[in-house]
């Protein structure tokens, strides 16, 4: 999934949450601890890997980033989140609207977000 249409993959679509989550079950790699390392995979230890020193958000650091509509790293490759807005050093490049359902059933809520809701208690 991270080649673009090229002649060893003509298939991929170049988004590291698929890779995420492609892998995590090919590895197994599904409890919570693993789906966070797959999600660690494609994101800071990838960036490590590549020896970049200057990510993050901190003063002085790239500000290369991407906002993603999850509440944490298991939605995200769970859901293969939206892409809410993404930056390249500072510079907000692209922005998306949320990604919001709309369901039409009798006495339940007009829509959801898929995201898991745990109740208190």
């Amino acid at each position: 999934h991270d080649c673009v249409m090229d002649p060893w993959y003509s298939l991929g679509s170049g988004d590291m949450l698929e890779v995420a989550h492609m892998g995590l079950h090919v590895a197994q790699m599904t409890s919570q601890a693993g789906m966070r390392q797959c999600f660690d995979a494609v994101t800071v230890n990838a960036a490590r890997v590549m020896g970049l020193a200057d990510v993050g958000i901190e003063p002085g650091k790239a500000a290369s980033f991407v906002l993603l509509q999850a509440p944490d790293p298991v939605a995200a490759i769970r859901l293969r989140a939206t892409r809410l807005k993404v930056w390249r050093r500072g510079r907000l490049l692209a922005e998306t609207a949320p990604a919001q359902a709309r369901l039409r059933l009798p006495g339940r809520p007009d829509g959801t977000d898929f995201t898991l809701r745990r109740s208190a208690g």
